[in-house]
Protein backbone atom coordinates (compact mmCIF):
# COMPACT_ATOMS: atom_id res chain seq x y z
CA UNK A 1 0.00 0.00 0.00
CA UNK A 2 1.27 3.42 -0.94
CA UNK A 3 -0.36 6.70 -0.01
CA UNK A 4 0.58 10.08 -1.41
CA UNK A 5 -0.26 13.53 -0.04
CA UNK A 6 -0.25 15.52 -3.26
CA UNK A 7 -0.65 18.86 -1.46
CA UNK A 8 2.55 18.35 0.53
CA UNK A 9 4.26 16.11 -2.04
CA UNK A 10 5.25 13.29 0.29
CA UNK A 11 4.14 9.83 1.26
CA UNK A 12 1.72 9.15 4.08
CA UNK A 13 2.25 6.26 6.50
CA UNK A 14 -1.03 6.44 8.42
CA UNK A 15 -4.32 7.79 7.13
CA UNK A 16 -7.75 7.95 8.71
CA UNK A 17 -10.79 8.35 6.49
CA UNK A 18 -14.18 9.51 7.68
CA UNK A 19 -16.66 8.66 4.94
CA UNK A 20 -20.39 9.20 4.72
CA UNK A 21 -22.38 6.08 3.84
CA UNK A 22 -22.84 7.43 0.29
CA UNK A 23 -19.08 8.06 -0.08
CA UNK A 24 -18.26 4.58 1.27
CA UNK A 25 -20.74 3.01 -1.15
CA UNK A 26 -19.25 4.96 -4.06
CA UNK A 27 -15.73 3.90 -3.08
CA UNK A 28 -16.79 0.26 -2.83
CA UNK A 29 -18.53 0.33 -6.23
CA UNK A 30 -15.62 2.02 -7.95
CA UNK A 31 -13.05 -0.36 -6.44
CA UNK A 32 -15.12 -3.32 -7.66
CA UNK A 33 -15.12 -1.80 -11.15
CA UNK A 34 -11.33 -1.39 -11.10
CA UNK A 35 -10.90 -4.99 -9.94
CA UNK A 36 -12.55 -6.28 -13.13
CA UNK A 37 -9.29 -5.48 -14.97
CA UNK A 38 -6.53 -4.50 -12.51
CA UNK A 39 -3.92 -4.23 -15.29
CA UNK A 40 -5.66 -1.49 -17.29
CA UNK A 41 -4.07 1.35 -15.31
CA UNK A 42 -7.27 3.27 -14.69
CA UNK A 43 -7.94 5.28 -11.58
CA UNK A 44 -11.06 6.81 -10.07
CA UNK A 45 -12.20 9.40 -7.55
CA UNK A 46 -14.70 9.83 -4.77
CA UNK A 47 -15.57 13.44 -4.08
CA UNK A 48 -17.08 14.79 -0.89
CA UNK A 49 -20.66 16.05 -1.18
CA UNK A 50 -19.51 19.64 -1.72
CA UNK A 51 -16.49 18.57 -3.86
CA UNK A 52 -14.06 20.20 -1.42
CA UNK A 53 -12.22 16.90 -0.91
CA UNK A 54 -11.09 14.33 -3.44
CA UNK A 55 -10.08 10.73 -2.80
CA UNK A 56 -8.17 9.43 -5.82
CA UNK A 57 -7.26 5.75 -6.02
CA UNK A 58 -5.92 3.14 -8.41
CA UNK A 59 -4.80 -0.45 -8.32
CA UNK A 60 -1.12 -1.26 -8.53
CA UNK A 61 0.09 -4.61 -9.79
CA UNK A 62 3.51 -6.20 -10.13
CA UNK A 63 3.63 -5.21 -13.81
CA UNK A 64 2.64 -1.65 -12.87
CA UNK A 65 5.56 -1.49 -10.48
CA UNK A 66 7.88 -2.63 -13.27
CA UNK A 67 6.64 0.20 -15.52
CA UNK A 68 7.24 3.20 -13.27
CA UNK A 69 7.90 5.47 -16.23
CA UNK A 70 4.15 5.85 -16.67
CA UNK A 71 3.94 7.67 -13.32
CA UNK A 72 5.02 11.18 -12.36
CA UNK A 73 8.40 11.65 -10.67
CA UNK A 74 6.64 12.16 -7.32
CA UNK A 75 4.57 9.00 -7.78
CA UNK A 76 7.69 7.07 -8.79
CA UNK A 77 9.47 8.17 -5.62
CA UNK A 78 6.57 7.09 -3.40
CA UNK A 79 6.04 3.80 -5.24
CA UNK A 80 9.70 2.89 -4.72
CA UNK A 81 9.43 3.27 -0.93
CA UNK A 82 9.29 0.18 1.23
Amino acid sequence: MWMLDRDREHSVRTLQLYLTPAEASSLSDKLRRLLVDPENGEHDHVLSGDASRDLSFSLITASGLRDLARYTKLEQRVLQEK
